[in-house]
């Protein structure tokens, strides 16, 4: 699995807490439910229970009433710098998504990145109806959003 070449969403914004708090939250997978607004529930896979390359976990969601689990695998870890990991479709790699973390002031920028890599053909099948594309890319672009948003509280809750 590769990582993000070309993002078809990124996000950023300011948290006013440093690095290393900010790193707390986002590399435990299991608290992604709590500022994802689509994964209700996420558990390692294979004994796995720490962020590290090759790690695996699941993750459950839900949106407008539909409901699915993927499978994923940790393809980034830099420490208070980045997490980034792939989802499986079928077992062929769907999406990529990464967290990027810089130093900023007495704070730090967050970037989410998400980059769709394979759909299946049902769901190429639904985006072509009328305005379909644009509903499935505005409705990403606010999860993202909320999701970094929720992020922010998090970490500045959290903070040492």
């Amino acid at each position: 699995m590769d990582q993000i070449t070309e993002p078809t969403t990124e996000l950023d914004i300011e948290i006013d807490a440093p690095p290393a708090d900010v790193w707390q939250v986002v590399s435990d997978i299991t608290r992604t439910p709590q500022w994802s607004p689509v994964c209700h529930r996420c558990e390692w896979l294979d004994g796995a229970d720490t962020a590290a390359v090759g790690a695996r976990f699941r993750g459950y969601n839900r949106l407008n009433g539909a409901r699915w689990s993927r499978d994923c695998e940790i393809t980034s870890v830099e420490p208070e710098r980045e997490i980034a990991f792939s989802t499986t479709f079928k077992g062929e790699e769907s999406t990529r998504w990464r967290y990027r973390l810089e130093p900023s002031g007495a704070g730090t920028r967050v970037s989410e990145a998400y980059q769709v890599v394979m759909v299946p053909r049902w769901v190429r099948a639904l985006r072509r109806l009328p305005g379909a594309m644009a509903k499935s890319d505005q409705d990403t672009r606010k999860n993202l959003e909320t999701s970094l948003q929720r992020l922010k509280t998090l970490a500045e809750r959290d903070r040492g």
